[in-house]
């Protein structure tokens, strides 16, 4: 026997995969050191007689169940049975001449294989892990039924071979049957063992992939169950969707991946692209080999069809193939094609769904961690740029997220699949053509220098339009926060047009982006006919080349992948652009944000952070020595020369207003003592304790510079400006503490709050919706001083928590709680402006002044003689709370509440189909003439097709002259230029079409934009505080950038896929009429999958929507409250919260995901075996040319390789038509009563700000009890829902006034101002009606200059910059300037409610003199005040008890009353004499 017999006879391969294998196992097996564990024993069953039952339960047991038994079984008999069948065919004469003949001993060889799989089958049947096991034995028969398959099933598609075991007759197709079962059949459909990623919490039951068998994740059969429940319920909660993959877990995720992209973690600025490469870079090499092998496999079809038309030639007989080998290729090859695709297009889902939580999660942390004030101050230049942390994250999280999603899903196939896919398929063209080929691939080359060139282009429109949607959120954001503020001033429809400005100039670049992707349209569709056309004319004119059928069609097939590849990199270009945007922007957050002084230390060491050279105290020292403390980073410090600054915008014409506070000596607060800290409005009180909790940033005076809070105890802050979350009374104060109901109810007690529970239905079970919207300041003020309370805290800061409360519920606090037991022995810094009332308590006194330094120091005695100022307030304050009572009604906590306390609805979930209401939304908004819009868009649609269609035959037809003619009589020019010709006529009649198009979209998203915006602008008060932020935001960003890109990129692709299908059955029809039965039950087929599989997506969608808000949502919250999470040391907590929200959403997504998989492979399959039938029929059947049989078979395609594309994009659109849904939902939301002509009041009206009110009643809601009753005086405030009752201002009725007219004639200013984001100047006068002279003349009345010197580096300006929301200003600063925009107004009506609740008292004092002096006698002022002083010179005073009138009349007439409820407070204060004289009354 030569040697090189051992390498060429396949029958010894298995032989040698045996050899190696049992190397393998054996090794293996010494590693594992088999004798120890062999010399385990098993315990004797006691059992007796049941013995033998135990040992074939263990062994069942051992095997993974009776499910995994029956499989492990199954291959072991085929196993066995293959044996006995070899053993027989041992016996039957030889297939090979004698001369040939092997060696005996090679047909023993077979059954030597075959025993050996029958041992490792029963090996895999008794092992308790009989992986490698089934590894082996899968592999070693894999490598036989390969054998076979070469020599026993390829023959039988070639004419002039045949199988090389015929012999063996039934015996070979038994071998092959078992071969496959035992190596294919029973491993593809055996379930998998649920392996938990935490052994000891495994998901119950968990996610059905992860115990599916092969075949149904390769056809995504686990998801059945779920698309059947959804057929049969209108809504498919999430509830009923499978549980998340709990190896997907957000927390899991987190800890998996943070190490590669958290740049606190890794200390560097490494972009964030190369982090995720490192979390997936297994994923995306099984995706890239699967791209690779899926894109070669793409040649299948044209060489199908190749081979099919040459067998249907004249010739056609001669070849070597039968063409049902080439049918059957035509269906097997796509359809290959289709499982590959879809696996890496899961893939890339699983990847787009981690990495959606792992980033949100990301930039949560990163936020965590972020100083937030000084976010107002980076990248200045106007009030466009101006950042605002919260609508930033916003942005961050939906569409930056969105479309580094869709950016994922393209970028490797752009640089993967399309340069593999356009090499394989000039190949194959090459193949045929010849040299031609290579010309095609030339003019490609020279041609893609233009996509270049506009990808540069939609990259820097890309980049301005995500600026200008930023500007527009920003200031929707922004107006949502104050609309309040805006209804009450009556300004909705100036805000609206702020909004639409901004929206145009995003709608601009919108538009521009769509003419960009116009010209990738026809250059996508230009590029490959014109380079077919000059490659089918090299190979005629150069080659002299006959082109037939097989040659045309095979090659235009091949030049229509490229085509296909063409647009998809056209399409790539500005998807994968916008991704690298929106990733840039993510990443600059996360590495260009300015984080707080501890982060920037662990992050990059002591130089980038505060660089304290002393050791901090060891001794648990409270307090701050030699440090200056600004808000916001910018390299200042005190021997740089430059001055520290506040938050703030630097642009041309904008003052960036500075502040610093300076500790020049040491301050330590006692320990275990009530600490004070007082001084003017401005002067730092509040910045004092941000500094101690290391909320500004700290820059060391000297060496012995150190700033000291110890947390090890625990740390409480309440702060001025109340936090108070979504949520029930009861969690706001608990604040995930353990529940003690002993001291829950102290704490409810000790803050004055059972009264409060009382007059709610449903007591602590209350929710106080956002922002605490349902509470009064003086209620949120209690709620978030009873959180600090009833934690465990050592140290607890309170930032003027008294301010928002009258005098009696005040000094209730003082007694009862700071007195309390609660509070006994813990640190306590109170901010506070009234020092009279807390002087009992008070230990140690820090006295700032206006410059931001400590005056003094020391027990309250010291500070009183070292500042004058202090002194003069001190001795205002007792004679008004000196004699003041501090009783506080009582009531029993343990009722049992009446209501569930709901006031955020659950959010609308529409069932079913997105109705056709949503569709016509954006249909109707297209164009004014909309019927004539859609004639003439189908029109040219149409026509556009129809000479497509029209191409691809005159390609035939050029073809089939060659048939019929000698090639020198085929004018080769002529039939070019005609071609040259169709194609130009195409692309002018598309460009019409396109264009039309994209101005009817622009039209839409503009209308429904204003209409959104609009409704929710007049919207009722009552409806936003049942209605989160979030879900507004939701609104006017994710689904708002739908209608702008998905939703017409999506109506656009139905419309001309219906056009496209519909015309190429009609061509397919006019070769072979009968394809219309087979394409009407595939047509119906397709359609009843789909309709089961939109009730799913739809459902999960919904689901998906809902989902998402609470995870915008909790980002706002927790923004909102971050410096209060950062002191109570809460942010795992609120990093928990987080990713379980986004487990919720997650659980949905992964369905989504699922489910497109699950439609696509379904449609595929059922449009190859369309094609499959017509290829049957029209080579068996039919009797037409060639030529015929190629445009047939051509539109076939075409048509079968759409329905899934059609399908699937109707779907989507099904599915992204839910964001018109959600909006139309808003369409229809509660609204104000809408302006009437009758309602516009006399243009001389108010003549002046007479105010009657006629038994007026009024409630919060429809439902709940009313707060006033039967009211009637001469002058009173509005309120807002469920008025009776006559309220008349000067002479008119209100309830017959337009509501814009009378909102912009009363001014109300609230106990929190709310102030916008931009200049001071904008803040007064936000729409450019007054001059520079009246502004600073209000700010001059309002007491603003009195705070201030000039030369002040913290002096505010009408250029000085304001952060979102006032926060780069103290609360009494936004009074003032709140009161200042009141009087620039001039209204008729100023209502002012606690207005000056954070001043300080002598600023109060200026105040209330200037509104005596400068406003004009016919201005009616009604103010809501606990300080006597500030309204005793009024007219009269109404005393409300319970929503009734308990007195009203002038000051001088119910102090003359003896017994009057009012002349009791007055003479109850010690300052009673000054209150008289006040009033006119000479005591």
């Amino acid at each position: 026997m030569p040697s090189s017999y051992l390498w060429e006879d396949a029958r010894l391969i298995p032989l040698y995969g045996v050899v190696l294998s049992a190397l393998h196992l054996a090794g293996r097996a010494v590693c594992a050191n088999l004798p120890r564990e062999a010399s385990k024993t098993t315990p004797p069953d006691p059992e007796g007689a049941g013995a033998r039952q135990n040992v074939v339960r263990r062994l069942i047991e051992r095997a993974g169940g009776p499910v995994m038994v029956v499989p492990k079984l199954t291959r072991a008999v085929c196993s066995l049975a293959l044996v006995g069948i070899s053993v027989i065919t041992l016996f039957q004469p030889p297939t090979f001449p004698a001369a040939g003949s092997p060696p005996k001993w090679v047909p023993y060889i077979e059954v030597g294989v075959y025993v050996y799989c029958s041992i490792l089958a029963l090996a895999y049947v008794v092992a308790k892990n009989g992986r490698l096991f089934s590894f082996h034995l899968s592999s070693i028969l894999l490598v036989v039924l390969g054998i076979y398959i070469y020599q026993d099933i390829a023959p039988l598609f070639l004419r002039h071979r045949s199988p090389t075991d015929a012999s063996e007759g039934i015996y070979l197709w038994l071998k092959l049957f078992l071969l496959f079962e035992a190596a294919i059949g029973v491993p593809l459909v055996t379930p998998r063992v649920y392996k938990p990623y935490n052994l000891a919490e495994p998901t119950n039951p968990p996610n059905k992939s992860q115990s599916a068998s092969v075949l149904s994740l390769t056809l995504f059969n686990w998801l059945n169950e779920t698309v059947a429940k959804a057929s049969r319920v209108p809504h498919l909660p999430l509830e009923d969707l499978p549980p998340l993959v709990d190896s997907y877990a957000t927390q899991v995720l987190v800890k998996e991946s943070f190490k590669h992209v958290d740049p606190f973690q890794l200390g560097g600025d490494e972009h964030l692209f190369w982090g995720l490469i490192r979390v997936y870079r297994r994923e995306y090499l099984i995706y890239s080999a699967l791209a690779v092998i899926s894109s070669i496999a793409f040649v299948t079809r044209p060489l199908a069809l190749q081979g099919l038309l040459a067998s249907i030639e004249p010739d056609g007989q001669m070849s070597d193939v039968y063409p049902w080998a080439w049918i059957i290729l035509i269906f097997v090859g796509p359809t290959l094609v289709t499982f590959q695709e879809e696996w890496y297009q899961w893939i890339n889902n699983r990847i787009n769904l981690r990495n959606n939580a792992i980033i949100t999660e990301l930039l949560f942390e990163h936020a965590l961690r972020v100083r937030v004030k000084s976010e107002a101050a980076q990248n200045g230049g106007g009030a466009d740029k101006q950042s605002n942390l919260v609508g930033r994250l916003n942005n961050l999280v939906s569409s930056d997220l969105q479309n580094v999603e869709q950016g994922n899903k393209i970028w490797l196939q752009l640089f993967i699949k399309v340069p593999i896919l356009v090499v394989a398929n000039i190949a194959f063209v090459y193949g045929v053509l010849g040299y031609s080929a290579i010309l095609g691939f030339v003019s490609i080359l020279l041609l893609l220098p233009l996509p270049g060139y506009l990808s540069k282009l939609i990259q820097s429109y890309q980049v301005e339009k995500m600026n200008k949607t930023d500007s527009r959120v920003q200031l929707i954001n922004e107006v949502l926060n104050v609309i309040r503020m805006i209804k009450l001033f009556g300004w909705e429809p100036r805000v609206a047009g702020q909004v639409e400005e901004r929206r145009d100039a995003e709608l601009k670049l919108i538009r521009k982006t769509k003419y960009i992707e116009l010209v990738n349209n026809l250059t996508n569709h230009t590029i490959p006919l014109f380079t077919m056309a000059i490659t089918l004319g090299a190979y005629t004119t150069l080659q002299h080349g006959v082109l037939t059928a097989s040659r045309l069609y095979s090659s235009y097939a091949a030049f229509m992948m490229i085509s296909q590849q063409m647009h998809l990199m056209f399409f790539a270009i500005p998807v994968i652009t916008q991704a690298k945007v929106s990733l840039d922007r993510i990443n600059a957050f996360l590495h260009n944000t300015e984080l707080l002084d501890e982060y920037e230390e662990a992050k990059h060491g002591p130089a980038h952070g505060r660089g304290f050279l002393r050791p901090i105290p060891e001794d648990g020292a409270i307090g701050i020595k030699q440090t200056t403390f600004t808000w916001a980073k910018d390299g200042a410090s005190p021997s740089s020369g430059s001055t520290p600054t506040t938050p703030g915008t630097l642009g041309s014409n904008r003052r960036q207003r500075t502040f610093v506070l300076n500790v020049d000596g040491e301050v330590l607060f006692r320990k275990g003592q009530i600490n004070l800290v007082v001084g003017p409005t401005g002067s730092g009180k509040t910045s004092l304790l941000m500094a101690l909790l290391g909320e500004m940033h700290a820059i060391p005076s000297g060496p012995e510079s150190f700033v000291e809070l110890p947390r090890a105890g625990g740390v409480a802050l309440a702060v001025q400006e109340s936090w108070i979350q979504n949520e029930t009374i009861k969690d706001n104060i608990l604040f995930g503490a353990p529940y003690d109901e002993v001291r829950y109810n102290k704490v409810l007690a000790q803050c004055a709050l059972e009264r409060d529970l009382e007059l709610f239905d449903a007591g602590d079970k209350t929710e106080v919706g956002e922002k605490g919207i349902t509470l009064s300041g003086g209620q949120k003020a209690r709620i978030t001083l009873a959180r600090a309370i009833y934690s465990p805290a050592e140290i607890l800061l309170l930032d003027d928590v008294l301010a928002a409360l009258d005098i009696h519920t005040g000094r209730w606090i003082v007694e009862k709680c700071f007195k309390g037991d609660l509070v006994r022995g813990r640190t306590i810094i109170l901010v506070t402006h009234n020092v009279a009332l807390v002087q009992p308590i008070a230990d140690f006194v820090v006295a700032l002044g206006n410059d931001g330094r400590i005056v003094s120091q020391g027990s309250l005695e010291r500070a009183l003689k070292e500042d004058s100022e202090l002194l003069e307030e001190l001795k205002t304050d007792e004679d008004t709370t000196k004699h003041v009572n501090y009783d506080v009604d009582t009531v029993q906590v343990g009722r049992q509440p009446k209501k569930d306390g709901k006031l955020v609805v659950a959010e609308e979930i529409g069932e079913g189909n997105v109705g056709w209401n949503a569709f016509l939304l954006y249909i109707n908004n297209t164009s004014s003439h909309k019927w004539l819009f859609w004639t003439f868009y189908f029109l040219t649609l149409s026509l556009t097709h129809v000479f497509i269609n029209g191409q691809s035959y005159f390609l035939g037809y050029w073809a089939a002259q060659y048939e019929d003619h000698d090639p020198s009589e085929v004018s080769v020019p002529f039939y070019m230029t005609a071609y040259f010709g169709l194609v130009m006529l195409i692309n002018s009649i598309y460009s019409v079409c396109w264009y039309m198009f994209v101005h009817g979209s622009i039209q839409a998203s503009t209308i429904i934009h204003k209409d959104l915006v609009a409704t929710i602008l007049s919207s009722t008060l009552r409806w936003l505080d049942m209605t989160p932020t979030s879900r507004i935001i939701a609104r006017c960003t994710a689904d708002v950038q739908a209608v702008d890109a998905n939703i017409p990129r999506m109506l656009h692709a139905v419309f001309e896929g219906t056009v496209f299908m519909l015309l190429k059955v009609a061509s397919v029809m006019l070769i072979t009429p009968i394809f219309i039965i087979p394409a009407v039950v595939v047509a119906i087929l397709a359609a009843w999958v789909s309709q089961m599989y939109m009730r799913a997506q739809l459902s999960v969608k919904r689901e998906m929507s809902i989902a998402r808000a609470p995870v915008v949502g909790h980002f706002g919250s927790a923004i909102a409250g971050l410096v209060s999470i950062r002191a109570y040391g809460a942010q795992e907590a609120f990093k928990a919260e987080s990713c379980t929200r986004m487990d919720r959403y997650n659980r949905a997504g992964f369905v989504y995901d699922a489910l497109s998989r699950w439609i696509t492979i379904r449609i595929d399959v059922l449009g190859n075996a369309l094609t499959t039938v017509l290829a049957t029929y029209l080579t068996y059947v039919a009797r037409i040319s060639a030529s015929e049989a190629g445009f047939a078979m051509t539109m076939a395609v075409g048509f079968s390789s759409f329905i899934l594309g059609w399908m699937r994009t109707f779907n989507d659109l099904q599915v992204m038509a839910n964001s018109l849904e959600r909006i139309q939902q808003y369409m229809v939301i509660e609204q104000e009563v809408k302006s009437t002509k009758t309602g516009i009041p006399p243009a001389y009206w108010p003549a002046s700000g007479d105010l009657r009110v006629e038994k007026l009643s009024a409630r919060y809601s429809s439902d709940g009890p009313r707060v006033l009753r039967d009211i009637s005086f001469e002058v009173k405030s509005g309120e807002r829902i469920g008025i009776e009752g006559k309220v008349y201002y000067d002479g008119l009725p209100t309830d017959s006034i337009n509501l814009d007219a009378l909102r912009s004639n009363i001014t109300i200013i609230p106990q929190m101002p709310e102030l916008l984001g931009g200049t001071l100047r904008q803040n007064l006068d936000p729409f450019g009606q007054h001059d520079d002279a009246t502004l600073n003349d209000a700010l001059r009345s309002a007491g603003l200059f009195s705070l201030q010197e000039e030369g002040d580096n913290a002096r505010i300006t009408l250029d000085s910059e304001i952060a979102g929301g006032g926060s780069n200003l103290s609360v009494g600063q936004r009074q003032i300037i709140a009161l200042a925009r009141a009087i620039v107004r001039r209204s008729k009506l100023l209502i002012l409610d606690e207005a000056t609740s954070a001043i300080d008292y002598e600023t109060d004092a200026i105040i209330q003199r200037s509104l005596r002096e400068e406003l004009g006698r016919d201005v009616t002022v009604l103010t809501v005040a606990h300080r006597l002083q500030s309204i005793m010179d009024a007219d009269k005073i109404l005393v409300l008890d319970a929503g009734r009138i308990v007195e009203y009349d002038a000051p001088s007439v119910l102090l003359q009353k003896k017994e009057g409820f009012f002349r009791g407070l007055v003479d109850g204060s010690g300052d009673r004499a000054a209150l008289y004289t006040m009033a006119g009354i000479v005591v």
